[in-house]
């Protein structure tokens, strides 16, 4: 029988032709396949700590901090990827999150920052360091190591694919909301300590940050800030939350720091305090659900097209492009999108039903037969970054009918 890491190995380093092949052989089809990748079973983590090695997605290596604590029930472990701010590095952060770590049951990934690869406009950390800041940073490029340390954890670990979280502290925290803002649908909940959406916001709109925001309201967020910041100011992370719960956030918590300073070593970051518990509680209660019936998203760039199910493809230049994907029973789908010329679904019996599907895109109806195939489920296992909970039993490619400006719905 093939065992979970095994399947991993064989989507992910074979040719995709072969391994389902294999698959078939050995009585797998694509539901059961998907099981198989998401088990935990017999593949219990045991207490450690130690360093590995991350690779980004241009090849470049970078070392991550790898802390597994005891286990303290059945459950399979959720997974914490720690993203530390500048000046610091994975170790440092382990060391600070090892409490949290340990309060969670969850495995703890640790990265170290490189320098972003190619030009970046660094406009998230201009309020500090200036537009010509060049050192180590994190970026939401899917080929960076936020993204990555989760794909490495869902490759090689026996963590639960719906539990995955980012915490991030200053920087990180930066990028904790970048992520939450544009790739969301892989996240079970995200925590920023002493972080915001954009800095650039102390100097004018981030208009981009202001169009993706809303994907914000799929994920919930757990948002910590020392009231004597003076690096990153309150009031820029007050103001996010503020916006989100208007917009009918209900899984958002801020908590103010009274004493703390941009340091996470003032913040009182410990068990007992608020701004710990509550961090714990949002992870405890967190669950991704895949496959939901109903997903909106934004996008300004083709790398974050897709969400869950649905991805815009040819995204039209200088525009947010916007959908709003429904089932509304297990043979319909109802589509409206705008700013992109094309459409990817990624179907599986999650949703739908086999055999007739009604597509309704932008008021044109359109049928199709869905059938689940083995090599669509392998091939789209490692284009959805080692999740399981994002892989396919049958993708399908369409041209997106243009809708009246007026007609268009805002996501």
């Amino acid at each position: 029988m093939i065992t979970a890491h095994e399947a991993r190995r064989l989507c992910l380093d074979e040719d995709p032709e072969a391994a389902a092949e294999l698959f078939r052989r050995h009585g797998l089809d694509p539901r059961g396949l998907g099981r198989l990748l998401s088990s935990t079973a017999g593949a219990d983590e045991p207490a450690r700590s130690e360093t590995v090695e991350l690779l980004d997605a241009w090849g470049r290596a970078a070392e991550a901090e790898l802390y597994v604590p005891s286990r303290r029930d059945g459950r399979s472990p959720g997974l914490i990827v720690g993203l530390h701010g500048v000046g610091s590095s994975g170790a440092v952060l382990r060391d600070q999150l090892r409490g949290l770590a340990d309060a969670c049951g969850a495995v703890l990934l640790c990265p170290n920052a490189l320098r972003p690869y190619g030009t970046s406009s660094n406009f998230d950390v201009a309020g500090i360091f200036g537009s010509r800041f060049r050192e180590a940073r994190w970026t939401t490029d899917p080929g960076d190591l936020p993204a990555r340390a989760l794909r490495w954890a869902r490759e090689h670990l026996a963590v639960d694919a719906n539990r995955c979280a980012l915490v991030g502290v200053s920087m990180g925290g930066i990028a904790t909301w970048g992520m939450a803002s544009r790739r969301w649908d892989g996240l079970a909940m995200a925590a920023s300590i002493n972080g915001a959406p954009s800095l650039w916001e102390m100097f004018g709109p981030d208009n981009t940050m202001r169009e993706l925001l809303p994907n914000a309201l799929g994920v919930p967020l757990t948002v910590v800030h020392g009231v004597r910041d003076r690096q990153i100011p309150l009031v820029l992370a007050r103001d996010a939350v503020t916006h989100l719960r208007g917009r009918g956030h209900r899984g958002i918590s801020f908590v103010e720091v009274p004493e703390g300073e941009h340091r996470l070593g003032t913040m009182g970051f410990e068990p007992g305090n608020p701004q710990f518990d509550e961090v714990v509680r949002c992870f405890g209660a967190a669950q991704r659900k895949p496959w939901p019936g109903h997903v909106r998203h934004r996008a300004r760039e083709r790398a974050h097209g897709r969400a869950h199910w649905v991805e815009m493809a040819d995204l039209h230049p200088g525009t947010t492009a916007t959908v709003d994907a429904r089932a509304v029973d297990r043979g319909h789908l109802v589509v409206r999108a705008s700013g992109c010329s094309r459409l990817r679904l990624f179907l599986g019996d999650r949703l739908v039903d086999r055999g007739r599907v009604l597509v309704t895109v932008n008021d044109e109806v359109r049928e199709m037969d869905f059938r689940p195939s083995l090599l669509d489920a392998v091939s789209t296992y490692g284009e959805a970054d080692a999740d399981p909970g994002r892989m396919a039993e049958m993708v399908v490619d369409m041209t997106l009918p243009e809708i009246r400006e007026e007609e268009g719905t805002s996501c």
